[in-house]
């Protein structure tokens, strides 16, 4: 009895995966929002429309309790987990920069001296650094290199680590135009050209950003023009902020810094996306081809203003509405019931800590720079060990939370570099902001006893990681932007998660998961291999037979 209830069993879980994986969609589109925490969802969600948010959330699978499980949420490292499903100490991308110690210089995420950028002036992009594969290679490899991988957004970095290995293209944003990189292709595409050459990113000059909102939708938000506020880019710290620059009579390299800091950075990418849709005839033959979209300018936005700013609630509400044409604009061309949706974020965002010592004198908040934690570790090994000769730093570099201490300098001293590491751990917890500081062989050796300590595990890259590692306490930050993010708690962690289309049973969700889900997941409903080094899980709850999404 209990061996036919089995095979019965088997029998419908097979039948439920084969209808599952024959929903094959013609376009995966996968949107990242930079910067766009999960409480924004329900914190703005009175403000939104039909077409954008909202239908996501009434159609999708929202999974309200999605994570990141990382310490450095940060845009390289989020944007290399969507679509890998892997985590730096895996896939590489541990941070937006790191240290080399051998040729003593910084290195940038996607940068790529073996090639060149295409369509400006500018260093190489690639994903070199990146180990494993993606989604979009997967599909690449399976549809034998038939689907089409596109990948769009205003910053180089998410472009490339969302387009994967095997991406016909990513484009980004440098100044008046979009490029790409000659890992990819030695020319611009024709429709590139033309898009460049329109006129559009320079028509935005002198253009004033306006509330979307009557003025008392923003009550609930902190002063207009708070005094922690950046007045960065000459867009000024009160509404309407006039989008120039730092000269108001001609356009200089400032105005597309001030561009891309505003909604019309947004606007101008919604526009390329729907220009790559028609031209690579995405979504228009028999294989399943992916767009990746990453929105920057949410981030630029809330690094200025905050979280609690009238310039955050006003670049959602305005996302929504980019988000609703966009929506319109693909069950137009393609029938969004023949697409896959899905939305994400690469990280959150915590308070300003000078909003919450406005709030409460008596609150532990504050910033804890770089430079500073580089002095404190210089006066704390010398006065250890002594000084060194002139020329000869003891503190070769602090980037990302790592601590990168000198070969010279120990050399000189005639200490290890574990043992310089290990007194700079011990007197790091005596420094104000900082939680945890952990030596390279501590964290290579590591069984977490907490979930901070497991986020740290997964940032921390064997390699390329600092002789010390360390995070900062809650709402203290590092850097002088107003807002910051980068640290392993709730409010950098926490980030939407919703996926609509065939195959997806719609509802809202509060178990664990992650975007190192979002691979997973849909290689499950496309019926191709998991990325090499996934550590994510197939969202099984949300799956189900095989339905037709709704029409917008």
């Amino acid at each position: 009895m209990y061996k036919r209830m089995l095979i019965t069993s088997l029998s419908v879980i097979l039948l439920t995966l084969t209808d599952i994986c024959a929903a094959r969609p013609n376009l995966i589109v996968v949107i990242s929002l930079d910067q766009f925490p999960y409480t924004y969802l329900v914190r703005f969600k009175d403000h939104f429309g039909e077409g954008g948010f909202r239908y996501l959330m009434d159609n999708g699978a929202n999974f309200s309790n999605s994570t990141y499980k990382h310490s450095l949420n940060m845009t390289g490292p989020g944007h290399a987990v969507i679509l890998s499903g892997a985590y730096g100490n895996q896939n590489g991308i541990f941070a937006n920069d790191w240290y080399n110690t051998a040729t003593k210089e910084t290195v940038y995420c996607v940068s790529d001296n073996t090639v060149r950028t295409v369509g400006a002036v500018g260093a190489g992009r690639s994903p070199a650094h990146f180990i494993g594969s993606t989604l979009g290679d997967e599909l690449r490899v399976q549809s034998n290199f038939q689907s089409r991988v596109i990948s769009i957004s205003n910053k180089d970095r998410a472009a490339v680590l969302l387009g994967g290995k095997f991406a016909n293209a990513a484009y980004w944003m440098v100044d008046s135009a979009f490029v790409t990189s000659s890992y990819y292709m030695n020319s611009l595409p024709d429709w590139v050209n033309a898009f460049n050459s329109s006129g559009l990113m320079n028509s935005y000059f002198g253009k004033k950003w306006e509330r979307a909102l009557a003025e008392e939708a923003y009550e609930l938000m902190d002063q207009d023009g708070a005094p922690y506020e950046n007045d960065d880019n000459g867009l000024g710290r009160v509404f309407p902020h006039t989008v120039a620059g730092t000269d108001t009579d001609k356009i200089t390299k400032s105005y597309y810094y001030a561009l891309v800091a505003s909604p019309f950075g947004n606007e101008i990418l919604a526009s390329f996306v729907k220009e790559a849709i028609r031209a690579e005839q995405l979504g228009q033959r028999d294989v399943s081809d992916l767009l990746c979209i990453s929105f920057s300018s949410n981030d630029y936005v809330g690094h200025a203003f905050g979280p609690h700013s009238h310039e955050v609630l006003d670049m959602a509400v305005r996302t929504d509405r980019i988000l609703a044409d966009l929506f319109a604009f693909i069950d137009t061309e393609l029938g969004l019931r023949n697409c896959m949706l899905v939305l994400t974020s690469d990280h959150g965002v915590g308070p300003i800590p000078e909003y919450l010592m406005a709030k409460n004198q008596h609150v532990q908040a504050g910033r804890v720079m770089s430079n500073a934690v580089a002095e404190y570790c210089t006066r704390v090994l010398t006065r250890t060990f002594g000084g060194v000769k002139r020329g000869t730093t003891w503190i070769n570099s602090v980037l990302n939370n790592n601590i990168y201490i000198s070969g010279e300098a120990v050399r000189q001293k005639r200490v290890s570099v574990a043992e310089a590491a290990r007194v700079l751990t011990n007197a790091m917890l005596d420094m104000k902001g900082i939680a945890l500081a952990f030596t390279q062989s501590d964290m290579l050796a590591l069984v977490p006893s907490s979930t901070i300590e497991q986020r740290m595990k997964r940032s921390f890259h064997r390699t390329h990681g600092g002789d010390v590692f360390y995070a900062l306490k809650p709402h203290y930050i590092e850097g002088p932007r107003a807002a910051g993010h980068g640290e392993p708690y709730e409010y950098d962690a926490h980030v939407p998660l919703i996926l609509v289309g065939d195959g997806i049973r719609p509802g809202t969700y509060a178990t664990e998961a992650s975007p190192a889900d979002i691979a997973p997941t849909l290689s499950a409903l496309l019926g191709i291999e998991f990325p090499s080094g996934r550590e994510g899980r197939v969202l099984g709850e949300a799956l189900g037979p095989r339905q037709t999404s709704p029409t917008k």
